[in-house]
């Protein structure tokens, strides 16, 4: 192509891009590229992002496919536009080899380098971690990036709100570091968020008055979609809190507003179906699962959803197939391998009864744990714990957890994880039910080990290993409970909990101490909830103290009645006479026994003793033959 035709190109493409023409500028850019212009790379770059602002992800790939010699020259300059898209496109394999090779060092690195230039790939990258769960790295880049913006290269407000989408997942984020930024009441963007956080963390009303100043402001500024996503939190919120009255009335006007087509209609519709009681017994799951719509809701995937809705609903959807008696896929999670197991064992999982699941789950699972307690045995154990629970089978529930922590711990105690910490949990409240005191300090003598084995990693689960200090407090190793509670305050997130502070310092609590640290704690709803009444340590032991007592009794007496009637029967006996040895067969097959007369002629009883005449008078084989001329007496005759 001839100079002057490029020039005007060129020329042509920076009107475009003036005036935001984006198909345009994708067109020009084809050509120029086409014809073999002196910086393909810029122009590339412009291209790519002509199509990321139309929102055409795929096309885009297919661009990077097509000019692949201009990405292996000159990828470097429009790396964050091809990390956009692969995050967009949740391509992760090549989202994380194309961040390594930007990024070489791991985060805390970067972050205490504080490099500028990489200020946009981390952008993305907490885009990217958010989306994907990883939570904790994102709370950290945002943190980063608010707090280092002093040329203001960033709009402050959209920061605040970055900062706040990860802890609506994970609020205890903030305990390990404070907000950078502050709330801004004129933005309806930064109070959506908070309300989330808030939501969270159970403060609905607070949350609630947050959500109504933000739908205010939405509505003096006439955004229809913020003002639909505002009420579809808030009907969420208050569906929470308990009010469904008004959670419906919002969710049925957002129908009538909503488009059938749109995402935002089928969350609706599905939130309002939520209302409904389901029982596995009398619930039509087919029809249930045509209402709300699972094959279009698969379309969407975790490109519409975050990663936390995507999980719950994928959740959701499996347990509605499961008790429909439809066929469970394995698949990554834990969950989906439990339910294809828990499928293929049961016959039945709505009419067969608890009780022969129980018994089937139980087997399985022990030779399970024999074999191995890696993977999804976990998820099966805690599924079998639950139906032995049900049937009130604690023992057994009992002994498979015990199992479980014996396998795990076979080799040593260094491999500490999860499942092991929630199995603990369990056969606490187990050896509660069942008053085991004994076995729980055996079990807390155990945790000991582990705890010295892991050598100071018990920061990576705090909130357990305080609950292994009250545990060694309930049972009066005050001690060993202060030696452990020691050690986590001093960590930053135990450092603050007044309780912990008071049983690890010499001062005793008084009552006054006492009441204010249960000031807060409201007894009506822990008793709606569930929660039964603690009773004194005194009151359980004189219980059970009654109950030995009151068996020993019984079983004294029985032995003396038992003794007396022995006594009675040998008065009347003649020791040197030894007993009759047939005394064990029946009357009729003892040597000693003789029929009566009546009995050795004559019809006989049934059962009834015969003598031998009679017997071959039954004999059929000493029969005569009956003569064939002889006529039947009083043969009637026929009708003529």
């Amino acid at each position: 192509m001839a100079k002057d035709n490029l020039t005007s190109l060129i020329s042509q493409l920076n009107i475009q891009l003036s005036q935001d023409e984006h198909s345009q500028v994708e067109q020009t850019c084809l050509k120029l590229l086409n014809s073999g212009c002196q910086d393909p790379a810029d122009v590339f770059r412009r291209c790519l992002v002509a199509v990321i602002q139309q929102d055409k992800y795929q096309r885009a790939l297919h661009y990077l496919k097509k000019f692949e010699h201009i990405d292996e020259k000159f990828g470097r300059k429009f790396a964050l536009e091809k990390l956009y898209i692969f995050y967009k496109l949740n391509s992760s394999d090549e989202f994380n080899s194309l961040y390594r090779q930007i990024v070489t060092d791991d985060l805390d690195t970067v972050l205490k380098k504080g490099i500028e230039s990489l200020r946009g790939i981390l952008h993305v990258r907490a885009q990217y971690c958010y989306k994907n769960g990883l939570y904790e790295e994102a709370f950290k880049i945002y943190q980063h990036l608010a707090s280092h913006n002093d040329r203001d290269q960033d709009s402050q407000i959209e920061l605040a709100c970055n900062e706040r989408v990860p802890l609506s997942v994970v609020p205890e984020l903030m305990n390990r570091s404070p907000l950078v930024t502050t709330i801004d009441e004129s933005s309806y963007d930064l109070l959506f968020n908070e309300s989330f956080i808030l939501t969270s963390l159970g403060q609905y009303d607070e949350s609630i008055k947050i959500l109504e100043k933000a739908l205010q402001a939405a509505t003096d500024e006439g955004y229809k979609n913020d003002i639909n996503t505002i009420n579809l939190q808030l009907s969420f919120v208050l569906q929470m809190k308990g009010e469904t009255t008004k959670s419906k009335e919002i969710l049925k006007s957002l129908l009538k507003e909503l488009e059938a087509s749109s995402p935002f209609y089928l969350i609706c519709q599905n939130n309002l179906n939520a209302f409904v009681d389901l029982s596995k017994y009398n619930t039509n799951f087919n029809l249930l699962l045509r209402e709300l719509n699972v094959e279009r809701l698969n379309t969407f995937n975790s490109q519409t959803f975050t990663y936390e809705q995507w999980s719950n609903i994928q959740r959701n959807i499996l347990f509605l197939r499961l008790f429909n008696n439809g066929k469970i896929n394995s698949q990554g999670s834990i969950l989906s391998k439990t339910a294809h197991k828990y499928s293929e064992l049961v016959d039945n999982v709505t009419l067969e009864s608890y009780k022969t699941q129980a018994k089937k789950l139980y087997h399985h699972v022990t030779k399970s744990i024999l074999s191995g307690t890696e993977g999804s045995v976990i998820g099966l154990l805690l599924l079998a714990i639950q139906l032995l629970i049900i049937e009130k089978e604690w023992e057994n529930a009992i002994r498979i957890s015990e199992l479980f922590l014996n396998e795990s711990w076979k080799s040593s105690f260094e491999n500490f994880d999860d499942s092991q910490a929630i199995v603990c949990y369990i056969l606490f409240e187990l050896y509660k039910i069942k008053g085991r005191n004994h076995s729980k300090s055996i079990l807390l003598k155990k945790l000991d080990s582990v705890r010295m084995q892991l050598k100071g990693k018990t920061q990576e689960n705090i909130p357990f290993w305080k609950h292994v200090g009250f545990e060694l407090l309930s049972i009066g190793n005050i001690k060993e409970s202060k030696a452990l509670l020691r050690e986590l305050s001093s960590f930053n997130k135990v450092s603050e909990d007044e309780l912990v502070n008071r049983i690890v310092s010499s001062n005793s609590l008084d009552i006054a101490q006492g009441i204010d640290l249960v000031r807060n704690i409201d007894v009506k709803e822990l008793i709606q909830l569930g929660v039964k009444p603690l009773e004194s340590s005194v009151k359980k032991n004189k219980a059970t103290t009654i109950n030995k007592v009151q068996k020993r009794k019984i079983l004294e007496l029985k032995k003396k009645r038992k003794t007396k009637r022995v006594d009675k029967f040998l008065q009347s006996r003649d020791a040197s006479k030894l007993p009759d040895p047939e005394r064990w067969l029946p009357i009729k097959d003892r040597s000693t026994y003789r029929p009566k007369k009546k009995q050795q002629g004559g019809k006989q009883t049934q059962g009834g003793a015969m003598n031998k005449k009679s017997e071959q008078a039954l004999d059929i084989s000493k029969k005569g033959k009956p003569a064939a001329n002889k006529k039947a007496k009083n043969k009637k005759k026929a009708r003529k």
